[in-house]
């Protein structure tokens, strides 16, 4: 299995950067197109040329694979079906209404078909070349549905009922597919009552760590949790094939999602001590978020931090043989 070294990025953050062969020069070898975070939107529409099967050739001619990580509920439930469908849209555990700017009510017994053919449609548009894919619900807490059957179970269990409805729909576009169960904010512990499908795989995401101490430091209140969760997710799910989604390099974040971008204040000893942290538990998988590293970020602040995010990750995960 090949042991991938990536960063992802959004279509803005080509604007004056070569990433291709800036990848290819650092030894990264995945990379991850993601449309965007927040409200619910047209994945297609805002990733634009990087969807395309052009842009996936180029890339991959280069050494470089492509897959795609997206918030992608619009995609799966388009919610121009709320008028005439609102029983398949989650209830808001707040409100007490149905609503469109969340995901779906997993419960209802058309939904679940909804959801593969719907992912069958985007995993076409979105070939992976690793033939993973990344096909997220709704951004943000409270996304999922509280309705009485719903309220029945776990966050958690929630996104893996749709996950599973979503790898069904992949598995019948892509034989090899294999789709990514996200542990990220609300959903971060293990989905005890629901069972996964064979072609699922772990996506640990931990957005609201810490980052002034390693994720296994245990002096840290903060990422105690998020290791024991992980270790634990990764028993659940197997840890050979768990995918870690990071943001060691998201300068949106570190700008708090306002430009000007701001550079990361990761530091590289607590960079290799969660690289060591996580290679040790199994992960051969790991990405992190680049997000606002576009050309008016390099011109301010230079590369550093990516190129020491790249020698990490070389020293950590070298290709086999090395």
């Amino acid at each position: 299995m090949m042991r991938k070294r990536g960063v992802v990025l959004t279509p803005p953050d080509f604007s004056g950067v070569d990433w291709k062969s800036r990848m290819t020069e650092l030894g990264l070898n995945t990379l991850g197109l993601h449309s965007g975070g927040g409200a619910n939107h047209d994945v297609l529409r805002l990733l634009g040329k990087t969807a395309s099967e052009e842009f996936r050739r180029d890339f991959l001619a280069a050494g470089i694979e492509c897959e795609y990580e997206v918030h992608a509920a619009s995609s799966l439930l388009p919610e121009c079906w709320f008028e005439s469908h609102p029983e398949y849209f989650a209830l808001c555990f707040r409100e007490g209404e149905r609503t469109a700017a969340a995901n779906w009510c997993i419960t209802n017994p058309d939904v679940p078909e909804i959801l593969a053919a719907n992912a069958g449609k985007l995993a076409e548009k979105l070939r992976s070349t690793t033939h993973r894919y990344y096909f997220w619900g709704a951004d943000g807490r409270g996304a999922f549905c509280h309705c009485p059957e719903c309220s029945k179970y776990t966050p958690s269990e929630l996104n893996l009922l749709s996950v599973n409805a979503i790898a069904d729909g992949v598995r019948r576009v892509d034989p090899l597919a294999e789709v990514a169960c996200l542990a990220y904010v609300e959903y971060c512990e293990v989905p005890g009552r629901v069972e996964k499908r064979e072609n699922v795989f772990l996506e640990f995401a931990p957005y609201v760590r810490c980052y002034h101490h390693a994720l296994n430091d245990p002096e840290c209140s903060v990422n105690r949790r998020f290791f024991k969760v992980f270790r634990e997710l990764g028993s659940f799910f197997g840890m050979e094939n768990t995918h870690i989604l990071e943001y060691w390099l998201d300068s949106s974040l570190f700008s708090n999602y306002r430009k000007p971008a701001r550079e990361p204040f990761v530091r590289p000893e607590l960079l290799r001590r969660d690289l060591e942290a996580y290679v040790t538990a199994g992960v051969r998988n790991v990405s992190s978020f680049a997000v606002y590293m576009d050309g008016e970020y390099f011109a301010a602040y230079g590369s550093a931090a990516l190129e020491e995010y790249a020698a990490a990750l070389r020293e950590f995960l070298p290709d086999d043989g090395e």
